[in-house]
Formats: C-alpha cells, structure tokens, sequence
C-alpha cells in the first residue's frame, strides 16, 4: 500500500510542504520519493534488519535527510518490536549530516540508528523553524514569577504526522482568531465542553481570549486536525509561569495542555489513541530541555485519564485548587521514547 506524508513547514525549491510517498515495490524493497528526489531501499536480514540502497549505481551521492526519516518511519512502524536498524555503508556515507546513526557494529561495519533516538529527531514532523533553541535567559512575568523567557508563537502547521497503526494524518497548527472563532465558538458552546471550561461566551469574548493568549509567550492556542479536519483545541502552557506551578516540584521547561475534542466525529479510542500520542510527542520534540509533562484535569474527569494514559501518562496525586479538585497527572520524556510506540 502506498503511503503518503507532507513536511511541516519545510520546503524544497519551489515546493512548500513536500509531499513524500513510500511505496513497497516487494517485501524487501521499499521506494521513496518526493517531488525531485528517489530513494529505493533494500531491506533484509533475519537476526537483524538492514537497509542498503537498492541501486547503488543509481543513487544520488546525497540522500535528503527526509526521505531517510520516512523510510526509517516506515519501517519502525511496520515492525513494532524492531528497537534499531543497521544501514549499509553504502547507504550511511550518502547521509545528509543528521543525527541518524547512533553506533557502529565493529563487526560488519554497519552504522546503527536506534528506535528511542530516532524519535526525537524533529526532521520529519515538527516545523523546525530554527534549530537553534532559545537561550535561557531568566527574566520575570508581571506576577513576580521568575522563569527563562520563551520563544515567540509561530503560525501555520507545526506538526505532522501519519500515524500507521491508526491510518490517520494528525497535525497541529497555531489557531487564526479570525478564521477559527466560529469553530472555536461553536465548541465551547457545547454543554459537554462548557461543564468543563467554563467558557460558554460570545464571539466576542472569544475572540478577546484567543488574541489575549496569542500575546502571551506563557500559552499557545493550537487547533488539532486528522485528515486535514479540524477536530479539538489544544493550550499548550509552561508550567513555571502556570497556575500548577505550586503544587509539585516544578522545573523550568516543564509543560502542559489543556484540551478539548469538539468535533464529535472524531470521538473513540482510535482518534484519541492518536492525537495523546502526537500532541505528547510535539512537546518533547518542540524543546528537548523538556523532560516532564503535566496536566490538572478536574479529579472526576475519569475518562481524560484513561485517554492519556497509552501516551505515557499517569497519575500521581488530587490536590485542590481554589475552583476546583483536581488530578495532577506527568508524563516523563524517557518514558515516553522508550515505551511508547509511534
């Protein structure tokens, strides 16, 4: 079956968003493309696998960093008890410098990329509009509250991914106040949003909440799609400037989402699977100095919980805040890598 992924915020020559495809010509070879390049890939192996270019005569002297990333995607996906890949030399010395080989086998001289590394590379799902993080310079919010400063809130898609176990596209992107208020409202509004964010309001002052979170570098507003249909609101916030802060042993690149579904389409076990894994994933990949994710849903919020959990969440303690009894719930990033699959 073939299968087809787009980059966010990448582009090629003349190409925003490259689309690539894989399709597996045989049960041993797998051919990769995007709009200018081919990448056909050998895979074989019985106590280990290894991948070589099909055609070495054929391959260009260097392979684009993405096509590997999905071909290393592809196959991760489709054994899920794989835990590393060999590559062949002849594959290896054509790499792009990215950080795809994690060791060297001594005895065949295959280089090794591990499955928990492979994941936190950004190539291929996070928009990566620098690669250079934010310094931590400490500065203080109009509360008093010490804490680095963050960076600013980009627009359009930060993240996207083809999920295979579920055969969805999951993506985020940054919410329009403009274009998104009459989705937007139209959720909050729902009785079963409403019992749970309070923020049954007009478009107006919706619009005013969104514009008000645009501003503030503490929170960032984002609308979740599957299949390029809007399906949920996500508020990502850095716990140290956050109301949660207090109640457990902070750092400062902690972070946290709240969350709603509002399409309810998009309802059930296959849909969450997904978008708890991705969103989970987005915020390790958006800075790797975070280790820890946190979350206060209300305590009897039961089915929150459950969602989470096959995204290495769990719960730790209820502890009340002056509106309400909450559930404090964490997510480790070594836990995440290690347990969680893709």
């Amino acid at each position: 079956m073939t299968t087809t992924m787009k980059l966010p915020g990448k582009t090629l020559p003349g190409i925003l968003n490259p689309e690539i495809t894989l399709k597996p010509l045989s049960a041993n070879t797998l051919l990769i493309n995007d709009a200018t390049t081919s990448l056909h890939l050998s895979i074989y192996g019985t106590d280990r696998l290894v991948i070589s270019p099909a055609n070495s005569s054929d391959q260009q002297d260097r392979i684009p960093a993405h096509l590997m990333a999905a071909g290393l995607d592809y196959l991760y996906a489709n054994h899920p008890m794989l835990e590393q890949i060999h590559l062949s030399p002849l594959l290896s010395e054509r790499l792009e410098p990215e950080s795809w080989l994690h060791a060297i086998d001594q005895t065949s001289g295959e280089s090794i990329n591990v499955r928990t590394g492979f994941y936190q590379n950004r190539t291929l799902w996070h928009w990566q509009n620098s690669s250079v993080l934010t310094p931590e310079i400490w500065t203080e919010n109009s509360n008093g509250i010490s804490h680095p400063l963050r960076p600013l809130q980009p627009s359009g898609v930060v993240y996207q991914r083809y999920d295979y176990q579920n055969d969805l596209t999951i993506s985020f992107r940054s919410i329009d106040p403009e274009e998104d208020l009459a989705t937007f409202h139209q959720w909050m509004n729902q009785p079963r949003v409403a019992e749970f964010w309070e923020l049954a309001k007009s478009r107006e002052e919706l619009r005013n909440y969104l514009q008000t979170l645009l501003k503030d570098r503490k929170s960032w507003p984002l609308v979740g799609s599957i299949n390029g249909e809007p399906f949920g609101y996500f508020e990502l916030y850095w716990a140290m400037e956050d109301r949660i802060a207090p109640y457990y042993d902070c750092q400062p690149w902690d972070r946290g989402f709240h969350l709603l579904v509002g399409n309810p389409d998009f309802l059930g076990k296959r849909f969450s699977n997904s978008w708890t894994k991705s969103i989970t994933h987005f915020l390790y990949l958006d800075d790797p100095r975070t280790g820890r994710l946190v979350g206060e849903p209300r305590a009897d919020n039961r089915r929150l919980l459950k969602l989470l959990a096959p995204a290495g969440w769990s719960f730790v303690k209820t502890f009340d805040f002056p509106h309400k009894r909450a559930a404090l719930v964490n997510g480790y990033r070594r836990t995440f890598f290690r347990e969680v699959q893709l």
